[in-house]
């Protein structure tokens, strides 16, 4: 099988950067999940960036989130990337509900 190089995604800087950055909805080790889709994954942020259109569509904070063990994606990847608007914080019996469904 032929070896593919690899390649950087594009990159580019705003022409301007803001000021004042958006405060944060979500903070470092908090347990999130997605809710905007019937079999969401759900995790740990691990990472936050402000992204300007440059490899995203939306301008904003977007959070890296490490897929649970038991997160319904977590079989093809560990970590993905949800915009503020679509995860939602995760308490501790809601976290073990989700872990009990997806065993």
């Amino acid at each position: 099988m032929p070896e593919t190089p690899l390649s950087i995604p594009p990159i580019a800087l705003p022409e301007r950067i803001p000021q004042v950055l958006p405060q944060q909805r979500f903070h470092l080790g908090e347990w999130v999940q997605w809710f905007q889709v019937p079999n969401g994954d759900f995790g740990r942020i691990i990472g936050v960036i402000y992204t300007q259109q440059a490899s995203c569509i939306a301008t904003g904070l977007h959070y890296l989130v490490l897929l649970d063990e038991r997160s319904p994606s977590r079989e093809i990847c560990f970590c993905d990337f949800a915009f503020e608007e679509d995860i939602e914080p995760l308490d501790q019996p809601s976290l073990e509900r989700l872990r009990d469904n997806h065993a």
